[in-house]
């Protein structure tokens, strides 16, 4: 099956919706159709505590956003698609590569919206900016970091075709 992860980085917005299943990271724009969305990240559920409209598909989440939306009494609001362990340096991106290489099976993953994967002088600027802003500085352990989880998943999932698409 090919499917692809939507990041939030500036490539997304040349996603080509020819994958027949669509991965979300944390709050997707309207301007592309996803499937579901992997929010790892706490602070995103605040946000749909006050706009539960923001997210309209499944979730696949961490242990610590699904005790947040309990403890928040939202998680009834959701379709629950996978709850996943956090772990050290892995953002929505990872979660969903993981998600479709397993459980989806897919033999085809394209990689948009992670535009940081090809350069540590990258654009970190991401949709998500809008609702949890990020520090100003540049980044380059987390870079660093993120394309060290990247060649890892890459490498586990063998029946995986990766393409990573950027600008």
């Amino acid at each position: 099956m090919h499917c692809a992860i939507l990041g939030n980085g500036p490539s997304r917005h040349m996603y080509d919706s020819t994958a027949e299943f669509v991965v979300g990271c944390n709050i997707p724009n309207n301007d592309f159709k996803v499937d579901a969305t992997v929010i790892s990240d706490v602070e995103i559920v605040w946000i749909l505590k006050e706009n539960p409209e923001l997210v309209k598909v499944p979730v696949i989440i961490s242990t610590k956003v699904f005790e947040k939306m309990k403890e928040l009494k939202i998680v009834s609001n959701y379709t629950v698609l996978m709850v996943f362990k956090p772990q050290d340096w892995h953002n929505s991106a990872h979660y969903a590569a993981h998600y479709l290489a397993t459980e989806v099976k897919a033999t085809t993953i394209d990689v948009w919206g992670c535009d940081s994967i090809v350069s540590l002088e990258s654009d970190l600027t991401s949709d998500t900016d809008i609702f949890v802003p990020k520090p100003e500085t540049h980044n380059y352990k987390l870079i660093l970091n993120w394309n060290k989880v990247w060649q890892a998943l890459i490498a586990s999932y063998e029946d995986a075709n990766f393409r990573i698409m950027v600008l």
